[in-house]
């Protein structure tokens, strides 16, 4: 017999709420995709990576605190809630811009993404029971979108590093946590809530890093600033807080495989601005990605059938 909840869902109402959350976490990957690549024009500059994170987390803080979110504060369990988002929020872009460094781009980027399979088999494990066939054909989908955006074909067995593969598949599970850990901090504290207290731990984190690597004063100074500003307003600030908001419509599962347009958005972004060229194998990756972000959406437009006996 089917469940109330497996009709709900297919009712106008949730498939309305469920586009509108597919479509922020959508928008939230463009906007990591773009900013993305403007952080590689500072890193072909001269920046360091864990200078730049730092930053990123200083001005989504001050973004966030003009939403005067501190009205609603955490509060018991849910401060230790807070402060294992906030250091996941930390590690994860510190951890995945390093990987870079060491690790050809492509290798980095499917490493990363196998963050859905770590949120679902993360879920699954807790349901005892596997997702249901739109979620697993999502996730093939986008999965295999994401190895051949990244053209992994490509890349040479000696280019291999293993300590990079090691942070890379940290990254990943920083994802993972990031999101699992968002969905629970977002329904006790709402979006901007989560978030502030989040980048405030963030914050907190890297003054202390900072403390003993010293200040990158150079960030503010030159054309830096501007494309800080970017990374940190449009590139942070901006997607981090509709990805959560989006989880507040969407199923963690349903998110991570939305998330996965970042790549191929980021490729495009490359393509448009960056004049780096976009092979036929790209543009059907991408074409995948779209189409497992679109079918789960299209499941909830399903008429809603009557209960079985």
């Amino acid at each position: 017999m089917n469940s109330p909840s497996a009709t709900s869902e297919r009712s106008p109402a949730a498939a309305h709420s469920q586009g509108i959350g597919l479509a922020s976490i959508a928008l939230a990957a463009i906007l990591w995709a773009v900013s993305a690549n403007v952080a590689r024009t500072l890193f072909d500059d001269g920046v360091d990576p864990l200078d730049l994170t730092p930053a990123r987390a200083y001005l989504a803080l001050i973004c966030l605190a003009t939403l005067r979110p501190w009205k609603v504060r955490p509060q018991g369990r849910t401060i230790g809630l807070i402060v294992a988002l906030g250091m996941s929020i930390a590690l994860v872009n510190a951890t995945y811009y390093v990987t870079i460094e060491r690790l050809p781009v492509a290798v980095a980027i499917v490493i990363q993404y196998t963050s859905p399979v770590l949120v679902i088999g993360w879920m699954s494990l807790g349901r005892r029971a596997l997702p249901g066939p739109d979620v697993l054909l999502g996730l093939i989908g986008a999965v295999a979108g994401v190895v051949l955006v990244s053209e992994l074909g490509s890349v040479s067995l000696d280019e291999i590093d293993g300590v990079g593969v090691g942070l890379a598949l940290g990254s990943a599970c920083l994802f993972a946590t990031y999101t699992l850990l968002s969905e629970a901090a977002e329904s006790k504290l709402g979006p901007a809530g989560s978030m502030f207290w989040a980048f405030g731990v963030a914050t907190i984190f890297w003054i202390v890093v900072q403390g003993v690597r010293g200040y990158p004063t150079e960030l503010l100074g030159g054309d830096y600033l501007p494309r800080v500003a970017f990374v940190g307003i449009v590139g942070t600030f901006a997607p981090f807080l509709l990805f959560v908001w989006g989880l507040k419509r969407v199923a963690s599962e349903r998110a991570v495989i939305a998330a996965s347009l970042e790549p191929p958005a980021a490729a495009l972004v490359a393509w448009i601005w960056l004049g780096q060229s976009l092979s036929v194998l790209q543009i059907v990756g991408g074409v995948l990605v779209l189409a497992a972000v679109v079918s789960l959406q299209a499941r909830v437009h399903e008429p809603a059938r009557a209960p079985e006996p």
